[in-house]
């Protein structure tokens, strides 16, 4: 093999990670070179395998002693490096492509510069072309100018383009090692202390600028970025993305290149701040433009029908349209302040549709009978009351479908994963773990995450602030950084007291979350006590109980009972009354009653899951539970369950229908992520219960709605 072994604590000198898709001839002749070569250090070598067409990969793997990661569809590339280095045990990584020929010398060089350049992050060899030209593999970043010379036709009206020559660096000699922009992603090594810092490739480049991305991370973290000529290797580069103009290889070049623009532009960065403001604005305007069209539709609608009959229009003449300006222009101002003080241009309607509607029809409502108050005030001139009554409807199904036309322009741009918010997260080694284990079970939450690890040292020795909050402070701007979350850390004090009037000083949105930030869910206000900035807690959650709430349950359940006593009592004919069981549920306030539930899971109730919990409807009758309230805790999720939440239960009982995460009331084991996230769902529904609320999560069910997950952080 001409490779030797790992060392006495299983750590190798270079992990090489190949990324392979479709091409075992290249794979193969890859994989000799590397055996050829007979290299004088210890390696391992990684393929990952994006949905391969055989098992040519993996025998490849297999004979050249390889480890093999097989991934059942194309991940893409990043994703793919990603993987591999997660599984990589060396001390450098190099990044190889299979269209890549090491040779002997190479890798040995590029380690030998790491080794002795600790600032080094990424360093690349030099590349020729199969016909032993020199590939201009070290570039300057990208400009405007540049992707229209290298992705569209100018390019060949330009060839000699002094800006294409300069991305290139053509006019400078490829002989001597120097710090460079970016370079090509088919063959780079990279330090694994500068991807704990940085991070690995950016995900959400599927394929391209993902090396350009990932150069321009290190630079702005401090890692130097190297070409190193003294290691050459041959690159059978097929430049897939300049193959004919809107090639599918140059729409996916070009994307990519849009989103790293989207990521990296000052100006966008600037919007990207102020999103949340651009959108409410954007919403209150299309509000405005949907309630004018609602009303010169009802104004149509009038006109027709006065049409129609002659003698409607004879005793109630259409009066002109500028008679209704006032009257209009009135109708949208009361409008546009009960939807603001609705809550519906805050970010987080933006998430349920129901309880959008819900608001709107409130809005809507309370606009209409202000607009019919006027036309009885006004006595100067005698309104078309049908016309004014007609414009709500319409009104409310404008309003409806512009929302809805907006979340749809909005999840379509955050399902390209662009317009995430940059955040900055400062926080315990212990507390990112588990922020990074939440988004990965929830999410983006729209938010693309940066850690900085406030316990410990820097990763490597840089240049210019001394001082670790200062560093910190620094770089935020260059980073591109939207909003900052802090989290609180054990120890308190010093560091933190320190950075956050820095990070206020910034004028980027702050985020402070305390160690015990369940307690905040009920905060009410925060403001002055006695010149100590305080949070008002307002004492224990309000009960969850209204008369209404209480006969609507016992009506429902009185009446599913009766619907079902039939088939229940058959059932206990047959089984001799041994189905019914009592499984101990914690209730309101703590207080544990016993569930009345079906043990069997076959036959139908096998089949409806939901059949298992008519018995149940006794627990309603008796008061223990409700047809739509808490997520249900085990005594066991009690016991695990945080102090404060034991201490301060919600007062409010158990619902046969949640969005809290579980889809039975008779599990016995729970997730911490889960758990936490059942807890935060149950104090939130205290939080936000009203009787619509309740109606909102019961139409959620009945049309088999995804369980909501996640929230704010």
């Amino acid at each position: 093999m001409g490779r030797s072994t790992a060392d006495s604590h299983g750590e190798w000198a270079v992990s090489i990670v190949i990324v392979h898709y479709r091409s075992p001839g290249l794979l193969a002749k890859c994989l000799r070179k590397i055996e050829e070569a007979r290299l004088d250090l210890s390696c391992e070598i990684l393929i990952v395998d994006n949905a391969p067409l055989d098992t040519s990969a993996a025998e490849l793997a297999a004979k050249h002693g390889a480890v093999y990661l097989h991934n059942a569809r194309n991940i893409g590339y990043g994703r793919a490096v990603n993987q591999g280095m997660s599984a990589a045990r060396g001390r450098h990584y190099l990044i190889l492509n299979p269209d890549v020929e090491i040779k002997p010398g190479s890798i040995e060089a590029l380690c030998e510069y790491m080794d002795t350049h600790p600032s080094a992050g990424i360093c690349g060899p030099k590349l020729f072309s199969t016909d032993g030209s020199l590939q201009y593999s070290a570039r300057t970043c990208y400009t405007p100018k540049i992707i229209l010379l290298r992705r569209t036709p100018l390019g060949k009206l330009f060839p000699n383009a002094r800006a294409l020559r300069e991305h290139l660096m053509m006019d400078w000699d490829h002989n001597d090692a120097r710090d460079v922009d970016w370079m090509l992603g088919g063959a780079l090594m990279v330090r694994p202390d500068a991807v704990t810092d940085v991070g690995g490739m950016d995900e959400r480049f599927f394929l391209y600028f993902e090396d350009v991305d990932w150069c321009s991370r290190m630079h702005r973290r401090g890692w130097r970025v190297v070409y190193v000529p003294q290691a050459e290797m041959v690159h059978a580069h097929q430049r897939v993305s300049a193959r004919g103009f809107l090639s599918p290889g140059q729409r996916m070049h070009i994307g990519s290149a849009l989103r790293f623009y989207e990521k990296w532009s000052m100006v966008l960065y600037f919007l990207k701040r102020k999103s949340t403001g651009i959108r409410a604005l954007a919403t209150v305007l299309t509000d405005l433009v949907m309630l004018s069209a609602a009303f010169l539709a009802a104004y149509a609608t009038r006109y027709v029908l006065g049409s129609a009959i002659p003698e409607w229009s004879a005793m109630k003449p259409v009066l002109g349209l500028g008679v209704y300006v006032r009257v209009v222009a009135f109708a949208n101002l009361v409008a546009i302040g009960t939807f603001y003080f609705l809550g519906l241009y805050r970010g987080e309607i933006w998430r349920d549709r129901w309880s959008e509607l819900l608001q709107l029809i409130k809005g809507v409502s309370i606009t209409s009978l202000v607009a019919m108050a006027l036309t009885f005030l006004i006595t100067t001139r005698a309104l078309s009351r049908f016309t004014i009554l007609l414009t709500f409807p319409y009104s409310l199904l404008l309003l409806v479908l512009a929302r809805e036309v907006l979340r749809q322009i909005v999840a379509g741009v955050r399902g390209q994963q662009l317009q995430m918010k940059r955040l900055a997260v400062f926080a315990s080694r212990e507390q990112i773990e588990k922020l990074k284990e939440r988004f990965q079970r929830h999410g983006t939450f729209g938010y693309e995450p940066v850690y900085l690890p406030y316990d410990g040292g820097e990763q490597h020795p840089r240049e210019g602030h001394a001082d670790p909050v200062e560093q910190r402070i620094a770089f935020l701007e260059n980073e591109r950084i939207a909003e900052v979350a802090v989290f609180e850390g054990p120890e308190g004090g010093g560091f933190m007291d320190r950075l956050i009037p820095k990070l206020l000083g910034t004028g980027i949105p702050v985020i402070y979350v305390p160690r015990r930030e369940s307690f905040f869910l009920e905060a009410r206000r925060v403001g002055d006590f006695m010149g100590f900035g305080a949070v008002s807690l307002g004492g224990r959650p309000r009960p969850v109980a209204s008369w209404a709430k209480r006969m609507v349950d016992m009506a429902v359940a009185a009446i599913l009972l009766l619907l079902g006593l039939p088939w229940h009592l058959i059932r206990l004919m047959i089984l001799r009354g041994s189905a019914v069981t009592h499984c101990p549920v914690v209730g309101r306030k703590g207080s544990v009653f016993g569930l009345r539930v079906y043990l069997e899971e076959r036959g139908l109730v096998g089949r409806m899951r939901v059949l298992s919990y008519y018995p149940s409807l006794i627990n309603i009758l008796l008061g223990d539970m409700s047809i739509v309230g808490l997520a249900p805790l085990t005594p066991r999720d009690w016991e695990l369950a945080q102090e404060d939440y034991r201490l301060n239960p919600p007062d409010a009982p158990v619902g046969l229908i949640h969005e809290g995460p579980g889809v039975t009331l008779r599990r016995t084991e729970l997730a911490e992520v889960e758990l936490a996230q059942l807890l935060h769902y149950n104090h939130q529904y205290v939080r936000n219960w009203s009787l619509s609320e309740d109606f909102r999560i019961l139409l959620n069910a009945l049309r088999g709605a995804r369980v909501r997950e996640g929230g704010e952080l």
